[in-house]
């Protein structure tokens, strides 16, 4: 039995091996008539492309763990995404999906404006405080959606799930703000968490799989909108909440105070007026910024259609639809006013002198493709990189501010504590430091030296030591540069780590493998939430201000056990 199961092991192995070889040969072939019978003026199929900084680009695709069919045509077609070069409609596209990312950050970031002062309004009607049931809401709803949708789209395609993941945070925007139950906005919060948690991954997977591999890295720039969602939704917060708000913090005046027409906020007489007379009429703030949120995110969905939009030919490719994906590679050709080798004949070449005969036999579902592809370290180390980033983040923030007002006396930035101004300052000059992180971070993963693997980690590691650092801030203005310090290296951080996951995913399986990062990433920022409402409150040690640290310094060799570098190489 022992010999029979060698022998077929050895058989299978061989018959892999040999299936990759002819892949490989017919692309060579391939790319070698299309030469001869294409005009001049297309350009070769042969021609060495090199990334910004000089090294040659790698288009093969071997071990994606989804047969030497699909290896070969992939590869043809990185080549041809690579001499059809970067136009005008690739740029397009990165503004396009970047306004997702955009989007993304703007609606987290509303939950933090509006929760002091929904929660205050709540008080009118229900006794106790409800300002942790909002953000425990959103973390449900982004881990449902971090799961679904990515791994629909492995079926249903990327284009639709981004339509109507847009179309859905600005609607539940819209009849979130005119919710008269707490509760019911709850709910409604729960619903954009659902929206907001698919779009950021599948917005990635769409850029990534219509870009040439040498501008894969700007994956890692588009970043850099997420930081601009939080300023812009922080600018524009401010002057809602501050005009439109009753009974939050020490600038805070009551509903008998604005209908009898003290509408001045900064320098009210008493910071103890009374929750439950915060009432709707006088407290329509919040309404106001969820409403124009709402209009904002549903006029840019508009201004998608000014942009032909098409699916993405990898993912047309993965679904055995060649003809759509060479049409596809096409009418972006048209669209540049560029020309492209690349015929549906081109695919066909690869099906008729590649044996499949194995191959079927061996058909497993996505899950064993996913772990063929990271491999038995490589999972794992993932993992554990978006669990923390899930976990950490949340319970540093809050755990700091509490260790810091007891030992060293710094206030903590709460809307009870602080005043609106200042509260909103602080956030703007956070949000701010986290839109450069991501530009510098696609340029440094560039570098040959340092490249997906080595930035990750020296940005884990630095963003570990950081988080013990902060524990010695003395006052308001040392705690506000650890935190901006902190966001530049957070979105760094998450953007590499972001491109890197996608890049090493082959596009068969990339949304499972986005989905399966996305559903450890939301629960454990639930958990972190959930901790936050037990415990965050009466925690006052530094011990786990410095677990976090010490987890980030530790996760910096979690990178070096990836399936490998993806830098300089096309994605799968």
């Amino acid at each position: 039995m022992a010999k029979e199961y060698l022998d077929s092991v050895s058989e299978e192995m061989s018959q892999e091996r040999n299936a990759e070889a002819q892949s490989t040969f017919a692309t060579s072939t391939l790319v070698a008539d299309v030469e001869k019978a294409t005009p001049a003026k297309v350009t070769s199929a042969e021609t060495q492309h090199k990334s910004i900084y000089g090294m040659v680009i790698d288009t093969s695709c071997s071990n994606t763990g989804c047969g030497a069919v699909f290896e070969g045509k992939l590869q043809l077609l990185n080549k041809a995404m690579l001499d059809l070069g970067m136009g005008k409609y690739q740029w397009f596209l990165f503004l396009m999906t970047g306004v997702g990312w955009f989007l993304d950050s703007f609606w987290i970031t509303s939950f933090t404006i509006i929760n002091p002062s929904a929660s205050n309004e709540a008080l009118f009607f229900l006794s106790g405080d409800k300002s942790t049931y909002l953000p425990v809401s959103l973390f449900v709803g982004l881990t449902t959606g971090a799961t679904a949708w990515p791994w629909m789209s492995d079926t249903l395609g990327r284009k639709w799930i981004f339509t109507s993941t847009v179309v859905l945070m600005g609607m539940g925007g819209l009849v979130g703000a005119g919710m008269p139950s707490f509760t019911g906005l709850c709910v409604v919060g729960c619903v954009v968490g659902i929206a907001i948690g698919g779009n950021q991954s599948v917005d990635g997977m769409i850029l990534l799989e219509m870009l040439p591999a040498s501008h894969q890295f700007l994956l890692a720039a588009q970043g850099a909108f997420w930081g601009l969602g939080q300023v812009v939704a922080y600018a524009m917060g401010w002057a809602f909440i501050a005009e439109y708000t009753c009974g939050t913090g020490p600038d805070s005046v009551s509903t008998e105070q604005v209908l009898g027409g003290n509408s001045k906020r900064a320098g009210s007489s008493s910071g103890n007026d009374s929750s439950s007379s915060c009432h709707y009429v006088s407290n329509k703030g919040w309404r106001y910024v969820w409403w124009t949120f709402g209009c904002i995110t549903l006029f840019l969905y508009l201004c998608r259609f000014l942009f032909p939009l098409r699916e993405t030919p990898r993912h047309l490719l993965s679904r055995r639809r060649d003809a759509e994906a060479t049409q596809i590679v096409r009418d972006i050709a048209a669209y540049n006013k560029r020309q492209t080798w690349l015929t549906e004949a081109s695919f066909a070449r690869i099906d008729s002198t590649t044996d499949t005969s194995g191959e079927s036999a061996r058909r497993r579902p996505r899950i064993h493709a996913l772990l063929s592809s990271l491999g038995p370290a490589g999972l794992p180390a993932l993992v554990a990189l978006w669990s923390m980033t899930g976990l950490t983040f949340p319970l540093h923030k809050t755990y700091l501010s509490n260790y810091l007002s007891t030992t060293h006396g710094v206030t903590p930035l709460t809307a009870t504590t602080v005043t609106r101004a200042h509260l909103f300052s602080y956030s703007l000059y956070t949000s701010i430091c986290a839109i450069p992180g991501p530009l510098i971070a696609a340029l440094l993963i560039e570098t040959k030296l340092l490249g997906r693997k080595r930035t990750g980690a020296l940005i884990t590691i630095l963003t570990g030591l950081v988080m013990l650092l902060a524990t010695l801030s003395r006052s308001d203005g040392a705690a506000l540069a650890f935190t901006c310090v902190l966001s530049f290296l957070q979105y760094a951080g998450l953007s590499i780590l972001t491109t890197y996951t996608l890049e090493i995913l082959p596009s068969p399986v990339r949304g499972c493998g986005m989905a399966a990062m996305g559903s450890v990433w939301g629960l454990f920022g639930l958990v972190a939430k959930i901790i936050e409402v037990y415990a965050g409150s009466t925690g006052t040690g530094g011990a786990p201000v410095w677990f976090c640290g010490a987890v980030w310094i530790a996760l910096g060799g979690a990178w070096f056990l990836g399936p490998g570098e993806s830098g300089g190489r096309a994605a799968a």
